[in-house]
């Protein structure tokens, strides 16, 4: 195994480590959504707390598939992406074929942006912003799967 394949496996490792607190942490959230304006507004601090957690694992999970998964993917494909901004890298992604929507996984990319720039925001594009990322989450598990099945099944990592 290469030093990049060493890398990549790496990698992917610790990024299957935080799919799984993300799957844990959409499982512990699941009974609070969709949330309403009323149920946003009674969230406890514990339940505040558990969905902030629910946010940093959906959002590292995309950061570590965008920077590390991607480049990796790319380095062993022989594909120069020294140049490429994150949309050219996801769109290099989808037709490679490690992943099926370079479109989607920019939605996700998109809703983790917005989550890193906390501005003071109105309850309903807080209330909309956290019912979708139950739904993004599920999308990012998914294209976690299809990155691993692409590594497989280009034998990428020895």
């Amino acid at each position: 195994m290469s030093k990049e394949q060493a890398m990549l496996a790496a990698s992917m490792e610790s990024c299957r480590q935080r799919i799984q607190k993300l799957l844990y942490s959409m499982q512990k959230n699941a009974e609070l959504f969709p949330l309403s304006a009323a149920a946003l507004a009674a969230l406890d601090d514990a339940q505040e707390e558990s969905i902030d957690a629910l946010i940093l694992r959906y959002s590292q999970c995309v950061s570590m598939m965008q920077e590390q998964l991607f480049r990796g993917i790319a380095y062993l494909e022989q594909e120069d992406i020294s140049d490429k901004s994150n949309r050219d890298k996801t769109l290099l992604m989808e037709k490679l074929g490690a992943i099926k929507s370079a479109e989607d996984f920019g939605t996700a990319a998109m809703l983790r942006n917005k989550f890193s720039h906390h501005y003071p925001e109105e309850t309903t594009d807080r209330m909309e912003r956290l019912n979708l990322v139950m739904q993004e989450a599920e999308f990012v598990v998914t294209c976690f799967g299809e990155i691993s099945s692409y590594l497989a099944h280009k034998r990428l990592m020895g």
